[in-house]
């Protein structure tokens, strides 16, 4: 259960009661720290996933637990790929027992079985067009926009599928979703959509998953550059992650004069590999100053590369403290 404003602070904060009252608003020891990273993990079971996940995890000390996503959605039998408007039809709902969520699943509780109740558990899933081009490829996205009532069926099939994999969750106790949706990034990005596209073929299925996930923490996250994060004001959800540092996109001063949510961010995942620690310092610091150290979470814009070094890592986890 969120902390409501009334509540006080802890004195010591575990992890679990730092993370919420971050997300409400409340004083926290500190402020909390997210990290994460894909572990090739594709051809893992989810409970080998886990493993690698809670290394990490509790090596960094982070604060929460957020699992990646490495799990393809499948495409039928004899399908590779999407290539024509008729593809589109062969693309039905995936059932919640399929490897895709089912090992995701394994993984989660994996998690909770290593690292005990006391740590904030969060799941990454994406948007239903996201979900199906992430094993189709991208360059389907253009055959999608030129066809839209074509590929509506497919896109409800895709959001039904994630609306059982939401209800799943919530049986299994997870802390919350990291939902990552395209839906701000405009015509500018390479993957962006217009107003029009947006409105048609993106706003109505997030919403539906997001209302879904209400009980649950909803980290909202914007994905990809170029954003207009105007279009998802009226999104239901706790924390908004995005990629901050982006010069394309809204910085976190101007998104905190407009927002009174948990806001995510402080590192530049994009660069921190070559940054200076008093660079990655100096980007920590400010965050911290903007948010006046409340209703914040420091972490990357998005994914952290996988060959970021240990010294970068160990700096970002240890100087927020």
């Amino acid at each position: 259960m969120i902390l409501t404003k009334n509540a006080k602070k802890a004195t010591p904060m575990n992890k679990r009661d730092r993370f919420y009252a971050a997300i409400s608003g409340l004083e926290t020891d500190r402020v909390p720290v997210s990290l994460w990273m894909h572990f090739a993990a594709p051809y893992l079971s989810g409970d080998e996933s886990a493993e690698r996940h809670s290394e990490f995890f509790l090596h960094y000390d982070v604060d929460i637990a957020k699992a990646v996503s490495d799990y393809r959605r499948p495409l039928p039998a004899g399908l590779n790929q999407i290539q024509t408007v008729a593809d589109f039809e062969k693309i039905t709902k995936v059932s919640v027992s399929d490897p895709f969520f089912a090992e995701q699943i394994n993984l989660l509780k994996g998690l909770r079985a290593r690292l005990g109740e006391g740590w904030p558990i969060i799941d990454t899933f994406f948007d239903p067009i996201q979900l199906v081009l992430r094993r189709s490829g991208f360059s389907t996205m253009s055959l999608i926009l030129d066809n839209p009532a074509k590929a509506r069926p497919m896109i409800e099939a895709a959001t039904e599928s994630m609306i059982d994999y939401v209800r799943e969750l919530k049986k299994i106790g997870i802390d919350g979703g990291f939902y990552s949706t395209r839906a701000a990034a405009t015509k500018d990005c390479s993957q962006g959509f217009s107003d029009s596209e947006f409105n048609e073929l993106m706003k109505p299925y997030d919403m539906a998953i997001l209302t879904e996930m209400q009980g649950m923490v909803r980290l909202l996250h914007t994905c990809k550059s170029h954003l207009d994060l105007s279009r998802v004001d009226d999104y239901p959800y706790e924390v908004l992650s995005w990629a901050d540092l982006d010069p394309t996109c809204p910085s976190m001063a101007q998104v905190r004069k407009a927002n009174d949510k948990c806001l995510m961010g402080g590192i530049n995942q994009a660069r921190v590999i070559e940054q200076s620690i008093d660079e990655i310092k100096h980007n920590i610091d400010c965050a911290i100053a903007i948010n006046k150290g409340r209703n914040f979470i420091l972490s990357p814009g998005c994914t952290i590369g996988s060959n970021v070094p240990d010294h970068v890592l160990q700096t970002i986890s240890n100087y927020a403290r």
